[in-house]
């Protein structure tokens, strides 16, 4: 087994254009990031509290006579359920989240909403809201309009399905909309990152244990029995005259790939939150001990430790860290923030 040397050694550089953008930070600010979490029922909200989430997101269950979904996500996604059942149980979950001191995220970021369903949708939301959500998540510029004019002292957040990829695009958020926070595209980089730090007035979600390069659930490949998650599947070349098939790796990929290692550079770089995934987890308690380890890596932050200082604090109590994180991520490369093989074959 490897010692926490040799799983540091693992890590590769930074690309060049970010190396720049890799800083030490105060460790004071640490205690400002938030820990965003994904729940979809009162037993995973207990557990990422254990985890130390500091907010949480979830999505409602649409309406019966509803053939969409308001949200990002199908109700269902590989067989498990990605939304909260039913209006008593969202009210519950908010009510438990706040008397623990968390904020609520309501995800209202469908794509694309049809024009007939706007009263169903805004409906749809208001129950949301009147649970006591702290903030609505828009995934669609009508759909920012329609929650701005209806609720306009409620904080909206760009949700990834829209795609913020300039900061000019999310001052026209901030202008347009009063979009407060922007959650950013999973394959923004470092560089990319600082830029929308520096934007006046703005809040930065950043999605960590995500694919660096695939923008999830946007391709459009496959999901179903049988055919797998397209963005996960590897490709190969045609037989070359002698030899196996080449590799071509997976460059659709939008499976995990760690950022514990440049927790720091975020937290230096201002952040306001890391966003764990997940809302569709078929092992909760899996994905509560992913938060818990962000937690970890927080907190050594703001202890003013350096990462292989918390690498190794992980190891001496994790057993999650060398029996899963180690073989899965580090041994693997799959570094969301760095210079990886897999990151340059991502389109």
């Amino acid at each position: 087994m490897s010692d926490v040397t040799d799983q540091w050694e693992l890590a590769p550089p930074h690309t060049e254009r970010e190396a720049p953008f890799v800083a030490v930070p105060d460790p004071t600010t640490a205690a400002a990031v938030g820990l965003d979490a994904p729940v979809r029922n009162l037993q995973m909200l207990e557990l990422q509290i254990t985890g130390g989430a500091t907010e949480i997101y979830l999505a409602q269950r649409a309406p019966a006579d509803t053939a969409v979904s308001f949200d990002a996500l199908p109700g269902k996604r590989d067989g498990d359920a990605t939304q909260v059942s039913n209006r008593r149980l969202v009210k519950e979950i908010i009510s438990q989240a706040h008397a623990a001191g968390l904020k609520v995220n309501l995800c209202a970021d469908a794509p694309a909403v049809a024009a007939g369903d706007k009263e169903a949708f805004l409906a749809h939301a208001a129950q949301g809201i009147d649970a006591g959500a702290d903030t609505v998540v828009v995934g669609a510029l009508p759909t920012a309009r329609w929650i701005a004019d209806t609720h306009p002292g409620v904080p909206l957040v760009a949700g990834a399905p829209l795609g913020v990829s300039t900061a000019a695009y999310a001052l026209r958020l901030q202008e347009t909309y009063g979009v407060r926070r922007i959650v950013v595209p999973h394959a923004t980089g470092l560089d990319e990152i600082a830029a929308f730090c520096a934007l006046d007035g703005l809040e930065i979600e950043v999605p960590v244990q995500t694919g660096s390069g695939a923008d999830c659930h946007h391709c459009r490949l496959p999901d179903q029995p049988g055919s797998g998650l397209g963005c996960r599947a590897g490709y190969q070349s045609a037989p070359a005259a002698e030899g196996a098939p080449v590799d071509l790796g997976g460059f659709l990929d939008g499976a995990s790939d760690c950022a514990l290692c440049d927790v720091p550079s975020l937290v230096a770089l201002g952040v306001a939150a890391l966003q764990i995934p997940g809302r569709e987890s078929p092992i909760i308690r899996q994905n509560a001990k992913i938060t818990q380890m962000y937690r970890r890596a927080l907190d050594g932050v703001a202890r003013g430790w350096s990462t292989k200082q918390t690498i190794a604090d992980i190891d001496r109590f994790e057993l999650t860290w060398q029996m899963g994180w180690v073989p899965r991520m580090c041994e693997q490369q799959r570094c969301r923030f760095r210079d990886t093989p897999r990151r340059r074959t991502h389109v």
